[in-house]
């Protein structure tokens, strides 16, 4: 009995035409992943754009009959795509992307020259979610997911490696326009697709309430901020909920509770100061933050930064 399906059973004509059509078949899936690669590269649709970036992070392209040795990781498709939304925000000149001799891609931001190299890594998280990391000191700066629709940064690792790690070796603005690429880039997912996004230390939402690891503060740790801001002239002092420095250009940092929880806001009339932008303006801010980072380091979601 013939089985089209199974090839011991065909004539040598048979086996002939089957071994044809699983060529055309492979070369088939060939070709649709070129048209999704032209539309990530080329196309000035958003949802366009969104949608291939999402069909090839999970797309297979060998088949048993085709197989193509040089192919970009799974990754590289992210970071095409994160390029892509950029530039078509107007952002086309502040990253670049870099193609390897092993076919992967890695990023370089232009604010940051040649300090940083970027890539995405796969989350393993059975969605489809991938962090955004630095590939010198690991620092994993962001958690996306373009199925779930969220963006996460995580503040451990902003406070590594732009307050400490680069803190002698980059130039403040450099790392205020490198972080603001990562708000840029959240705020066109928010856009574009309705992307739940916490920028967490780097939000500049007078609203922002910027949780403490450690829920329960202790008075000796803001005691040390009432010495070290004495010192530089300012006076923090004790309000019904917690304690308020006032710092120039009406900016206020209010350190209070809620939700049974401690943590601190940042307010100022324009909405541009974040908790992030107060550590590199005032030293005497982020040395009490960084040497009480037990208690005072800023909580990231807890479900991808676990």
């Amino acid at each position: 009995m013939i089985n089209e399906n199974d090839p011991s059973t065909l004539s040598t004509s048979g086996r002939l035409l089957s071994y044809n059509s699983a060529v055309k078949e492979g070369l088939q899936t060939g070709l649709k992943f070129t048209e999704l690669m032209d539309q990530l590269i080329s196309t000035k649709d958003p949802d366009v754009l969104v949608r291939s970036a999402q069909e090839l992070s999970t797309f297979v392209l060998d088949t048993d009959y085709v197989t193509f040795p040089h192919q970009y990781n799974t990754a590289d498709y992210y970071l095409i795509f994160m390029s892509r939304l950029l530039e078509l925000h107007g952002k086309d000149n502040v990253i670049t992307l870099q193609s390897h001799e092993d076919q992967h891609l890695t990023q370089q931001i232009a604010s940051l020259e040649d300090k940083g190299v970027f890539s995405f890594m796969i989350a393993n998280d059975g969605t489809g979610g991938v962090y955004y990391q630095e590939q010198v000191t690991g620092e994993t700066i962001f958690y996306l997911n373009l199925q779930r629709k969220m963006l996460r940064i995580n503040s451990a690792a902003i406070t590594k490696l732009f307050v400490i790690t680069y803190h002698d070796q980059v130039e403040t603005d450099q790392i205020l326009a490198t972080t603001q690429l990562f708000m840029d880039f959240g705020s066109s997912l928010k856009e574009d697709y309705g992307f739940s996004v916490d920028f967490n230390i780097l939000d500049t939402s007078n609203n922002e309430f910027y949780a403490f690891s450690n829920s329960n503060l202790s008075d000796e740790v803001v005691d040390k901020l009432f010495v070290a801001a004495a010192k530089e002239d300012y006076m923090l002092m004790h309000s019904n909920d917690g304690a308020v420095l006032e710092l120039p250009n009406q900016v206020t940092l209010h350190i209070t509770s809620k939700n049974a929880k401690w943590g601190l806001t940042v307010h100022d009339d324009d909405e541009t100061t974040s908790w992030f932008k107060l550590l590199l303006d005032y030293p005497f801010v982020r040395e009490w933050y960084l040497d009480n980072l037990t208690d005072l380091e800023i909580k990231s979601d807890p479900l991808v930064f676990g």
